[in-house]
């Protein structure tokens, strides 16, 4: 293993096509994946992933889907990720999402139900894959009361200083290609210590460019991290899969 995506979406409709062949690069370049799924279609198709020897994947249920889903449709798929729960490497993505969310009594049902997700990554001991968008206070806060395992905020867009509280908690923070031309992931990428920092791809989004991102950029991550936080590239390739191997435990 020379690199890690510790958060891609492989099991997405765009890489029907090309998909083994984007498995087979990876593997050629020492690339390990990490896959994350959401819904009830990309948690079963994830499976299939697994026979990929440098893939490893997360289940979890996406916040916009836990606003919208019934009690019988969360629950049911909350079951099907216990039965599978020995083939996973950690619950997501999962978290809050309040800017496609604004109602406030659904954004109450994700808080809810991402309650009930810690509780069941707490449980079997596996690390959550978290996103945040537009809702990184309220995600931090609920973190740090209700989470007993690790956590990776996944492209994290609050403020530096909600950065801060995840970093007095322990939690990490993963890196995606588009921290090339993004200011503001440079600037987390200074804060964050790089004992506590990841590198994903987000894939098919968050590329370097406007293309269809993969799992293939994540040497761009490193160098880029490497140069935002003045340490030679080996360094922090060899750290940032340390990081990785203890909280994914692989």
């Amino acid at each position: 293993m020379k690199y890690v995506d510790v958060h891609a979406h492989l099991n997405e409709e765009i890489f029907d096509k090309d998909r083994d062949e984007i498995l087979k690069t990876c593997e050629e370049k020492g690339i390990f994946v990490i896959n994350c799924s959401g819904d009830k279609k990309g948690n079963k198709k994830s499976l299939d992933l697994l026979k990929s020897s440098n893939v490893k994947i997360c289940m979890g249920i996406y916040p916009t889907k836990t606003a919208e889903i019934s009690d019988d449709e969360f629950f049911k798929e909350i079951d099907f990720i216990k039965k599978n729960i020995e083939k996973i490497s950690g619950i997501g993505e999962v978290g809050l999402d309040f800017h496609w969310i604004k109602d406030k009594e659904k954004q109450e049902r994700q808080i809810e139900r991402f309650k009930e997700i810690i509780w069941l990554a707490n449980k079997n001991k596996l690390p959550l894959n978290v996103h945040s968008r537009k809702a990184e206070k309220e995600t931090i806060e609920i973190l740090s009361k209700n989470a007993k395992v690790p956590v990776v905020m996944h492209c994290f867009g609050g403020s530096l200083n909600l950065a801060s509280e995840g970093i007095k908690n322990g939690f990490h923070f993963s890196i995606p290609p588009i921290v090339i031309r993004s200011g503001s992931f440079k600037a987390l990428v200074r804060k964050v210590p790089i004992q506590q920092l990841l590198s994903e791809t987000d894939s098919p989004y968050l590329g370097p460019d406007r293309e269809r991102n993969d799992p293939t950029n994540i040497p761009l991550v490193i160098k880029q991290i490497a140069e935002t936080k003045k340490i030679d590239f080996d360094t922090v390739q060899k750290q940032i899969i340390k990081n990785a191997q203890k909280v994914f435990n692989i």
